[in-house]
Order: C-alpha cells, then structure tokens, then sequence
C-alpha cells in the first residue's frame, strides 16, 4: 500500500505528530495533556519513528495499536533495506548506513554485539533466517505506506515523511512514488524547506499537507505544507497537533 485513504474520525478527534525518534514516554506525555481517548481517537505518525531515542523497542508495540497510522519515513525505510535485502554486499552497506544513523538499538534488541551483527550480514542467507525477531520488524514496516490522506468532507490532509517534488499533484502522488526521484524526496527531501520562496511551496490537489524530517524549531509553515518535526530526541519537544481544529 503505498497512499492510504481515510475518512473523518465520527467517533472523536484526529492527532498528527512529528518525528517520534524512539521518544514514547514523550508521546504518551503528549497524549496525557490533551485526554487522548484510544477508543475513539486517532493518532497520525509522520514516520521515523525508530531510532537516536532510547525507546525505540516499543515502536512495534505501537504499530500494533488500532488507533495508530504510521507511515514509512526514511529511518523506517533503512532498516528495512537490510533486513529484507538477498545481496550480503548490498545489505551490509544499508546495514552500515542504517547503525550510522541511529540504528545500534537494534542489537540490543536482538542481545548481539554490533560487531557479530555485522559478521552475519555478510551470510548468503536472508539475515531474519539467522535473527528470526526481525520478521516481526519486516512485517509490520512492510504494511506502512508512504502518504495518508485523510477526507473532511470536501477537504483533504496529507501526511508524508519529507516533501513532495513541487511538480507533483497530491492525486498523481501514488502512480508517481514508483518513481525513484519521488520516492527518494518523500523520504528524504531538505529541498523547499531550505527555499526562501516561503509562500510558493504549494502541493496542488491537497488542502494541508504534514510532514516531518526537517527539524525545525517550531512548527513551519510554507505555502499549504506544515513542517512538524521538532526534534523530540533532540529538545525532547514533540509536537501533536488535532487536525480537526486545523480545517
């Protein structure tokens, strides 16, 4: 599933984070202040929501809860390169790429030192095969999508991990991520927000849209794009926002 589609929450309220980074104690703190109620709410995840935090054991926990939508951002995308690449050439360097950016949780969560990891990547087996825990990673990352939208009657939020190239509409979105420019900028993307053209970044075909990756201090808004990651594993800030009061 690369885009998926979903209504107005009739039940209760809808919430959109920034960048989680493993800080979930800072999250459940969040979802104290404003009563956050799981049997009729729901939380939107601008992804990363692994790695540099000290709790990133509990993303699976998590993506397990009915109330949560989490997409795919580019921490997420790293871990899975390794875990569920064939090539042990190709996989060591994700693997390298991935414990370089935050990702040394993984041995512990696996109880192996990083250097006897980093020997078994190199195995022509699939890596799960040796480290069985890691298929509980592989599929509940692999079920992510890469954009959310979400219909208020006749207006549309979108939630995506980086930015969108500014010559993609938000309804060719999905054909184009098979695109690997688009895909790489969904992820990755520093591009606009580092523009002075503050008001000319505009995705056309989508009221607001919301994503993370870039931290900035406080939430930044740029045209109809909302950055919201403000660097929780770093200021221990995270931002929640109720996207019901934002339309």
């Amino acid at each position: 599933m690369k885009v998926q589609y979903l209504f107005r929450n009739n039940k209760g309220r809808d919430f959109v984070c920034g960048d989680i980074h493993g800080c979930f104690e800072l999250l459940e703190e969040k979802l104290s202040e404003v009563n956050f109620d799981p049997l009729r709410d729901r939380l939107f995840s601008v992804g990363d929501i692994i790695d540099r935090g000290m709790e990133s054991i509990k993303a699976l926990q998590y993506l397990e809860k009915s109330w949560f939508y989490c997409i795919c951002g580019n921490h997420e995308q790293m871990f899975l390169n390794w875990i569920t690449e064939d090539s042990p050439t190709i996989r060591n360097d994700a693997f390298r790429f991935h414990m370089q950016n935050g990702g040394l949780w993984v041995t512990d969560y696996l109880g192996v030192h990083i250097k006897n990891l980093a020997d078994d990547i190199y195995a022509n087996e699939p890596i799960s095969k040796k480290y069985p825990a890691l298929n509980h990673w592989e599929n509940a990352l692999k079920k992510l999508p890469y954009a959310i939208e979400i219909k208020y009657g006749e207006k549309k939020t979108g939630i995506i991990h980086a930015e969108i190239p500014q010559s993609v509409t938000w309804p060719s979105l999905e054909a184009e991520l098979n695109k690997p420019n688009v895909l790489n900028s969904i992820l990755f993307s520093r591009k606009y927000i580092k523009s002075g053209k503050r008001k000319k970044y505009h995705i056309n075909g989508v009221d607001e849209l919301y994503c993370g990756h870039n931290i900035v201090d406080i939430p930044l808004k740029k045209g109809n794009i909302n950055y919201i990651d403000t660097g929780a594993y770093l200021s221990q800030t995270l931002t929640l926002i109720e996207l019901n009061e934002s339309l």
